[in-house]
C-alpha cells in the first residue's frame, strides 16, 4: 500500500515526461500520441508497410523469422522517442516504451523474449543496451519470460544507417551466435528498437534457429518504411 502512494506522490511532484517532446505524459503526451503513425496493414512476414500480403522480397528471399510486429511506423514522435532512447542517454525511457509496446503487439503464448544485442564496444560507449532494456520492459508488461545471454554478437559491426539492403545483409551476416542450452526447442520473440530492411533481425534469427530454436518472431518499437 505504501509503494503505490509513494509512486503517486512522485508522479504528482515530478510528472512523467513524454519520450518525444518532454511535455507531461508517459510515454507520450496527448498531442504526440495523436501524431503517432500506426503500423497499418503490411507484409505479414517482414512488416513492410503496404498491402496486407507477403511482399516480393519475402517471396524471393524469406527471412529466417516467421513474422514481425511493430508499435508504429518510424517517424514523427516515435522517431524522436527512439532517438532519445538510443542516443539521448535516456535508458529510463525503455520501461514506459516497453509497456506501451506490450499494449500494441501480441506475443505468442509461452514465447520467451530475447533482445538483439549491441556489440561490446558500442554498449560501453553508450553505457547501456537499449534493446535489452526494451525487451526486459516488454517481457515484464506482457507477462512473458525473458532470456538473457542467449544471443550475442561475435564481431563488431559498423552502423547500418545509410547502407543499401544488400550492404546491410553483408554487414551483419554471421555476426551473431546463440547458446543451444538456452534456446533449443524454444519459441522466441526477438526484440529490437527499429527494423528497417530486417537484415539485423534476420541474421539474429538465423543464429537462434541454428542453435535449435523452434520458431522466431520479431517485435520492434518502430518499423521504418
Amino acid at each position: 500500500m505504501v509503494r503505490p502512494l509513494i509512486a503517486a506522490l512522485l508522479d504528482l511532484l515530478y510528472p512523467p515526461r513524454c519520450a518525444a517532446c518532454g511535455e507531461p505524459g508517459e510515454p507520450f503526451c496527448a498531442p504526440c500520441a495523436e501524431a503517432l503513425l500506426p503500423p497499418g496493414d503490411g507484409c505479414p512476414r517482414c512488416g513492410r508497410p503496404g498491402r496486407a500480403a507477403t511482399c516480393g522480397p519475402c517471396l524471393l528471399h524469406p527471412p529466417a523469422y516467421d513474422g514481425l510486429q511493430a508499435g508504429g511506423l518510424f517517424g514523427g514522435p516515435l522517431a524522436d522517442a527512439v532517438h532519445a532512447l538510443k542516443y539521448g542517454d535516456r535508458p529510463a525511457l525503455a520501461r514506459p516504451l516497453g509497456r506501451w509496446l506490450a499494449g500494441r503487439v501480441t506475443l505468442p503464448p509461452g514465447a520467451l523474449v530475447v533482445a538483439v544485442p549491441l556489440g561490446r564496444r558500442r554498449r560501453q560507449e553508450r553505457g547501456y543496451d537499449q534493446a535489452g532494456r526494451l525487451a526486459e520492459a516488454l517481457a515484464s508488461a506482457a507477462g512473458a519470460g525473458r532470456l538473457t545471454g542467449a544471443l550475442r554478437r561475435t564481431r563488431e559491426t559498423p552502423p547500418q544507417v545509410g547502407r543499401s539492403r544488400a550492404a546491410r545483409g553483408a554487414n551483419v551476416g554471421g555476426a551473431f551466435t546463440a547458446d543451444p542450452s538456452l534456446v533449443a526447442g524454444r519459441e522466441l520473440v526477438l526484440v529490437d528498437d527499429v527494423v528497417t530492411t530486417g537484415a539485423t533481425a534476420d541474421a539474429a534469427a538465423r543464429a537462434l534457429l541454428a542453435a535449435g530454436a523452434r520458431r522466431v518472431t520479431v517485435v520492434a518499437l518502430a518499423r521504418a518504411e
